[in-house]
């Protein structure tokens, strides 16, 4: 399973629906992760540029890309978010195969010695 931080901006159709009547949007979220595969960890409310902020586990990231479709298409949201998120396990591997791959790769600049020259303009004529 994979980790995603989720933010996202709750439409005011949505926001004002909640305000005249407030549910725990924490038990809804649950059951359709579970729906497309995943685990909802943390719901929480927040200020500023987005309004709410998931932590999640899911099976990949088409899951993922399923679970905005959802939330999107349904009008409650107008703009998400996603980062997919590594454990330390998983960094750590990361760090291994990019010290791995380190040597292979040549910065611009610092590739063979050889330069192309440009091709040479025939006079017109």
């Amino acid at each position: 399973m994979t980790y995603y931080l989720m933010r996202a901006k709750i439409s005011q159709h949505a926001m004002g629906a909640l305000v005249q009547r407030p549910e725990d949007r924490f038990v809804t979220m649950t059951r359709l992760l579970k729906g497309v595969g995943g685990r909802l960890h943390y719901y929480f409310f927040s200020f500023g540029e987005y309004d709410i902020v998931l932590l999640f586990e899911l099976p990949d990231n088409v899951n993922a890309a399923a679970l905005s479709m959802v939330l999107t298409a349904s009008g409650s949201v107008t703009e998400v978010d996603t980062t997919v998120l590594l454990t330390m396990e998983q960094a750590i591997e990361a760090m291994h195969t990019a010290g791995d791959a380190t040597g292979v790769y040549q910065p611009p600049g610092r590739g063979p010695t050889g330069r192309t020259k440009p091709p040479k303009k025939e006079p017109n004529g």
